[in-house]
């Protein structure tokens, strides 16, 4: 659960070349070059699918949704998938209200189990 002091966390679980990265707090300015930074070198570690979990993202702003779209094209690049998954109510609406949700592969994966 985030609390009032976790700005910004991310864990990285890797099953053969799956990759998710959990997101936790607020993907911002200060920290959405982190996020940039991990998936850059999951690829560059031959990961071939990424999915990047915003279950316990808090908000997201214009430079993390730039992000995203970042991770998505270089994941692209790199001949692997990416999905973004589990949005928050709060994030659904900001990826809606911007169009990304037409751009992003987004899975919900609560519903899905």
């Amino acid at each position: 659960m985030v609390d009032d002091e976790t700005v910004w966390e991310l864990s990285v679980r890797r099953e053969g070349g799956l990759v998710r990265l959990d997101a936790v707090g607020d993907l911002d300015l200060d920290t959405a070059p982190k996020l940039l930074t991990e998936v850059v070198r999951q690829l560059d570690a031959g990961a071939k699918e990424l999915v990047i979990d915003l279950t316990e993202l808090t908000f997201v702003d214009s430079s993390g949704l730039g992000t995203l779209v970042g991770c998505w094209r270089r994941a692209q690049q790199a001949g692997a998938t990416l999905v973004v998954a589990n949005p928050n109510e709060d994030v659904s609406m900001t990826l809606e209200i911007t169009g990304l949700d037409q751009i992003l592969p987004i899975r919900d994966e609560k519903q899905a189990a």
